[in-house]
């Protein structure tokens, strides 16, 4: 992730963290705006960038902007970027078709929202390759030493058809060229300073942006946090417990909800044994492949991270597939798995910003039987083991791995965590927070992966927080939607 820089330039900056935020953004970037064809209160424009930071006058590369203005300009508060995660969450959509879902009245009222489609994200040159990401005949928890090599091999193919697919630029996909990038849209809108809200992924780019540019940050609040100086193991490790915690939390409200469709069952075992099954002779899907005991664990994971909300659905697609049709898993699985854009997107640039720590079969068999211990019917299933494992064998080393984050010289800024967050569990939250000085923890204490837009309550702090720049008070925990 991190080609902006050399091993050198790297350790100096340990020192002297202004160094980076002293340089300038390109002097010639600027912004053509038009009205976007579909939705004409929206302004759509384009940025050239360069393929590579180190190489300013070097090829560049398109990113794709959209602006919405603030709708009260007497009480416009400033500019805020948005990043809706994944990595491969595509911002300009979201801000241009989705606005009145993504943001609340009062940010929309006070703030120029701006979404930026990532280098190799959705309309800024999505990356393409030739191979699907995802092989069902390929395990992602291989058994032996041959189909270990199988999983190198395939992430090998996969890699290497995407950089034929999508040319240099798959070289250059990190999150600290992403950073550069999104300080060079600041600079052409003319902002000093910016705001900005991160979800998920967004949370790595903000804390990136953060550390290389702590003056140019407003306010920034950073809603499900991933903290990028943990070692892959404990990334596995923590995010094992957290998806098990959700299938517990999960099993609880059935017992207490005579509307689900596993009420009054032992929701756990149901589970196990649908699973088990699956193992034996993958479930069918009407009208589609059949579902294998590993998706069905994924797409688990995916209905998870969107509960409470879709708790009712999961327990109606386990029901649905115990009678033989996995048919809303396979629907799931289409969205989750099966979508090559963004798949291709997440499994590209985590690959470049993550190290999985794996060397060799040993290694992977011994994580493999640590976290199946902590998760007994989820079996180590979690977005961070997908991570590990599609990385293995990936043509381009990690350029931005995991290191201790060092965030200073910022105006406050907002953590955001939920006690029962299956994708970035809470003490990510809090080791985040730890890793920059002036920061405050928000805690939701409720069920699903991000807190904004779930929780009027922590809505609200974050509003008035990017508003104002003033964190909530220590402590602070929104009760369960």
């Amino acid at each position: 992730m991190n080609r902006l820089l050399t091993a050198s330039l790297l350790a100096a900056t340990a020192v002297l963290p202004g160094l980076i935020a002293a340089e300038p953004a390109l002097a010639d970037t600027s912004i053509s705006w038009q009205r976007c064809a579909e939705q004409p209160a929206a302004e759509c424009g384009t940025i050239e960038v360069p393929v590579d930071w180190d190489v300013p006058s070097g090829p560049k590369t398109r990113l794709s902007v959209v602006r919405r203005k603030a709708t009260d300009p007497g009480a416009r508060a400033g500019t805020l970027f948005f990043n809706p995660g994944g990595p491969g969450g595509q911002a300009v959509l979201m801000v241009r078709d989705y606005l009145s879902e993504t943001f609340s009245d009062d940010l929309r009222r006070r703030f120029d929202i701006v979404g930026i489609d990532p280098r190799g994200v959705g309309e800024s040159g999505a990356v393409r390759c030739g191979l699907p990401v995802h092989d069902p005949a390929i395990s992602q928890y291989p058994r032996t030493p041959a189909e270990y090599d199988r999983l190198v091999a395939h992430n090998g193919a996969v890699g290497e058809s995407c950089l034929t697919g999508t040319g240099p630029l798959l070289r250059h996909i990190d999150t600290t060229s992403v950073a550069r990038d999104f300080d060079a849209v600041r600079a052409a809108l003319g902002e000093t300073k910016v705001s900005f809200l991160g979800k998920s992924y967004g949370t790595m780019l903000g804390t990136e942006y953060a550390r290389l540019f702590p003056g140019r940050v407003r306010t920034m609040a950073l809603d499900g946090a991933v903290d990028h100086g943990m070692t892959s193991d404990r990334m596995v490790t923590d995010a094992t417990v957290a998806v098990e915690d959700s299938f517990e939390q999960f099993a609880a409200w059935c017992d207490r909800t005579a509307t689900c469709a596993l009420h009054g069952r032992d929701v756990g075992r149901v589970w196990d044994d649908l699973v088990a099954r699956a193992e034996r002779t993958p479930i069918p899907v009407k009208g589609g492949r059949p579902m294998t005991a590993e998706q069905l664990r994924y797409v688990a994971y995916v209905f998870l991270t969107l509960s409470p909300e879709y708790a009712g659905g999961l327990a109606t697609g386990i029901v649905q597939a115990e009678k033989g049709d996995a048919a809303l898993f396979g629907t799931m699985r289409g969205q989750a798995l099966d979508d090559p854009a963004s798949t291709a997107a997440y499994r590209s640039i985590l690959c470049l910003d993550i190290d999985p720590g794996i060397r060799s079969y040993r290694d992977l068999r011994e994580r493999l039987h640590r976290v199946r211990k902590l998760s007994p019917h989820m079996k180590g299933t979690s977005e961070f083991w997908d991570m590990t494992t599609g990385c293995l064998g990936w043509p381009l080393p990690p350029t931005n791995p995991q290191r201790p984050v060092d965030v200073h010289g910022t105006p406050p800024i907002l953590v955001v965590g939920n006690t029962h967050d299956p994708a970035t569990p809470l003490r990510w939250a809090r080791s985040l927070s730890a890793h920059i000085r002036d920061s405050g923890v928000l805690v939701y204490d409720g069920m699903g992966h991000t807190a904004y837009r779930r929780s009027a309550c922590a809505t609200g702090h974050i509003d008035r927080y990017l508003i104002t720049g003033r964190l909530p008070a220590t402590g602070t925990t929104c009760p369960a939607a």
